[in-house]
């Protein structure tokens, strides 16, 4: 009887064995499918952390009420708030006047205009969402390079890292220390106060500014200054031709080496009823509606369509529509002459304009093809070509878009201007007026101040104060629940959760413990000061090529996890995790605003990995000094 108890008992034993490895490894593919899809972009960021919710949920893993825990986590509802406060500071038009006020005045010297928009933008993202403050210095930036003639790739990447330096420093900064705090709370630690993260992170601003200033703006390309338009036209942009059926090249051969010589544009396919045809082919000839993609700077794709027989592809309800009938001439004069004037005004803003539209990663249209999501549509406006780094080597239309893509687009200044309205785009070139409240200015900022002194002095949590400044925010008609909708970032929301969900699995499923007992073993010989490193270092690659915030909602339970077997201080391990998701620039995917500035500043790929691996190294340094100064590994909290 007792040998069958114990038979009973090995058995459930291994089989519960069995089952927990079988999750562990379900939980490590699922992981690593993730990784793949955030390297690869193949699919939106958010898409990507949606599917690994749901593949854990689905395999069994987690549970229903364990995999969509983190949609109601402190962490997301703390940084869904602070974006909705600062949509308000925003809407007040206070960074736009700001911005105008400091930047217009300035001189000829590309130095001191540096300084001011570093030291400018990186005050605001201190308190301010980092994101909305360089989408609203982009275009004032671009307009005081016209001007001064300074090269914008020389300004755009110091101010985006500035926005970046300056949110390290308080709580509310950036949605990293507002999911580090608030996972440190989840678990019964204390947190970081508001300005806590000042400690290392005024260091990191100082050094970091220094670096760009002096060093790595040697690094930085030097574009022709000019009007947005004059540099879209020398950038290479991918568009679709269409031969019209009287067009004089129908029955004309097709000579790829012709289009270069005459043109300066690749000819890089052909396409007819759909199919690719062979442009090597010495007997292909043109014929009536083929489609034409070609390669080259916009000038040349223009001077190319002003031959006879040649148009853009447009989407067919952008037909030209008749001209309006003339006003009868019989009419009373100033009847008429009033009428030709609102024409006259109607017709300008009925003219079609270009503009340089940014995706985002919070565009819906991330994975999707321009025909498929109806943009034409959808937004009154027809994209005229399409770049991105790398080749493209499909019709634009038909290209699966990718964050950071630059859309040429052609639409009414109303289109366009509705365009840079709608989240995900940024539309640079072509001003936006969306509806500001000044007169509101003066409650938006004493709301703001109301929060940030009400978490300093340790009456409320950051989630209670800055939900509450939204509804003060709503109330008092600073911004409509519309806006406030709008102003939350749901991809960012979307990927928090997946990555707390990845957390939680990895805590549940034991991958924690088991790291976290290999890792207290290495310690042992090489000291827990090699572990903060560690944890640092791969907070930076993981934040290179993913969300920071979901980084930090990735690696929270494993430093919890690691800290408690070790006995050392988890708040040490969690400013690690924290700073090194913050402190990634060798990489424009990680961050929002290094995809807004890619396309604007005329950089590649190359621009940011030169520039930003040094920068990654010295603030490496730095912060793994100071951290465990702070906290220090020995004491516990």
């Amino acid at each position: 009887m007792a040998a069958s108890k114990r038979l009973i008992s090995w058995t459930g034993l291994n089989l519960w064995f069995d089952v927990v490895t079988v999750k562990a490894i379900v939980t490590l593919l699922i992981l690593a499918a993730a990784m793949y899809g955030f390297v690869s972009e193949k699919l939106a960021p958010d898409v990507t952390a949606l599917l690994a919710l749901l593949s854990l949920l689905l395999t069994g893993v987690l549970t229903p009420y364990e995999a969509f825990s983190g949609f109601s986590h402190p962490a997301t509802i703390s940084v869904a708030a602070v974006l909705v406060l600062s949509a308000g500071v925003e809407r007040t038009g206070a960074l736009t006047y700001i911005a105008r006020r400091l930047l217009t005045p300035l001189g000829n010297s590309e130095l001191t205009l540096t300084i001011v928009i570093m030291v400018t933008i990186g005050s605001i993202s201190a308190f301010i969402n980092n994101t909305a403050a360089v989408a609203i210095f982009i275009p004032v930036v671009m307009e005081v390079c016209r001007r001064t003639a300074v090269s914008p790739s020389r300004v755009l990447m110091p101010m985006s890292h500035a926005a970046t330096f300056g949110g390290m420093c308080t709580l509310i900064g950036t949605s990293t220390n507002l999911v580090a705090h608030e996972f440190a709370l989840s678990y019964g630690l204390r947190g970081f106060s508001m300005f806590e993260l000042g400690k290392v992170g005024v260091p990191m601003l100082l050094v970091g500014f220094a670096y760009m200033l002096f060093v790595g703006r040697r690094f930085l390309p030097r574009t022709q200054p000019g009007d947005v338009l004059t540099m879209q036209l020398g950038e290479r942009y991918v568009s679709e031709l269409i031969v019209e059926p009287d067009s004089a090249w129908v029955g004309k051969a097709v000579n790829a080496e012709h289009f270069e010589r005459d043109f300066d544009v690749d000819l890089i396919g052909v396409l007819r009823d759909g199919q690719t045809l062979p442009i090597g082919d010495s007997n292909l000839l043109f014929a009536p509606f083929d489609s034409l993609l070609v390669r080259g700077p916009l000038e040349h794709v223009l001077k190319l369509t002003s031959q006879n027989g040649l148009e853009l592809h447009r989407p067919e309800i952008f037909a030209r529509k008749p001209e309006p009938e003339r006003a009868d001439q019989s009419q009373d004069s100033f009847e008429s002459t009033k009428k030709s004037a609102d024409a006259a005004r109607k017709e300008s803003d009925a003219r079609p304009q270009l503009a340089e539209v940014v995706v985002l990663t919070t565009s819906g249209l991330v994975g999707s093809t321009l025909k498929a999501a109806r943009f034409a549509e959808q937004y009154d406006a027809v994209v005229l070509g399409l770049r991105r780094r790398g080749e493209i080597n499909e019709r634009p239309s038909m290209t699966p878009l990718l964050a950071g893509d630059m859309l040429l687009v052609e639409g009414r200044r109303d289109a366009l201007e509705a365009l840079a309205e709608t989240k995900g785009f940024l539309v640079v070139g072509t001003p936006s007026h969306p509806e500001q409240r000044p007169a509101k200015l003066m409650i938006t900022m004493t709301t703001l101040v109301a929060v940030v002194l009400v978490v300093s002095l340790g009456f409320l949590p950051i989630v209670t104060a800055a939900t509450a400044g939204c509804a003060v925010l709503m109330i008092t008609g600073c911004l409509r629940p519309a806006e406030a909708y709008r102003a939350i970032d749901l991809s960012l929301i979307f990927i928090l959760a997946g990555s707390l969900a990845l957390g939680t699995a990895l805590n549940k499923t034991g991958i924690t413990t088991i790291l976290a007992d290999w890792l207290a073993v290495v310690s042992a010989t090489t000291g827990p000061y090699l572990v903060l490193a560690g944890f640092f270092l791969l907070a930076v690659a993981i934040s290179e090529l993913m969300s920071n915030s979901g980084t930090v909602a990735l690696l929270g339970p494993i430093t919890i996890s690691v800290a408690s077997k070790m006995g050392i201080n988890p708040m040490s391990l969690l400013a690690a995790i924290t700073f090194g998701s913050s402190a990634a620039f060798a990489m424009p995917i990680g961050y929002q605003t290094s995809l807004m500035i890619y396309g604007p500043g005329g950089y590649r790929f190359k621009d940011f990995i030169v520039m930003g691996i040094p920068l990654d190294l010295i603030l490496a340094l730095l912060a793994l000094l100071l951290i465990p100064y702070f906290w220090p590994l020995g004491v516990r909290y």
